[in-house]
């Protein structure tokens, strides 16, 4: 079975609603309140979950006391965590975008191991996003990847 059939059979057995949208990257559609969508994508030997949850540049108000929010709520995560990722532009004040994401192997990876990060996401999800509601960190349908 290839990558990208052993993925796809995980995740149908997750029940989540998902969409392919190339041969390697599908979009999981949680079923938490808040209707978060998770981006699913191989890069061999890994398979990576991505929530994006916000774009921040250097006029971002509070920014430290963000890092440090989120810092602290990593914390309550076992399988996931918050991240930051750069755009692939060398300019400094150049906005990073807000991220909840995990990596998993995909040689070993099975359905229970799927759904593990799955839960650890969609509480962070659930509970979280209240903390951090002073900066607008939502993983509504309209974020991009």
């Amino acid at each position: 079975m290839t990558p990208s059939e052993t993925i796809e059979s995980l995740l149908f057995r997750t029940g989540e609603r998902f969409d392919q949208v190339d041969p390697t990257t599908w979009v999981l559609q949680l079923g938490n309140r808040r209707r978060s969508r998770v981006f699913v994508m191989i890069e061999e030997p890994i398979v990576l979950l991505t929530v994006p949850l916000a774009s921040i540049d250097t006029h971002t108000p509070e920014r430290e006391r963000l890092f440090k929010t989120l810092l602290e709520l990593n914390a309550d995560l076992l399988r996931s965590a918050y991240a930051l990722e750069r755009p692939d532009s060398e300019d400094e004040e150049g906005a990073q975008q807000v991220v909840l994401s995990a990596a998993l192997q995909i040689e070993r990876l099975d359905v229970n191991e799927l759904l593990a990060v799955l839960d650890d996401m969609t509480m962070a999800l659930d509970t979280h996003l209240d903390k951090l509601s002073d900066w607008k960190l939502d993983p509504t349908p309209s974020a991009e990847a």
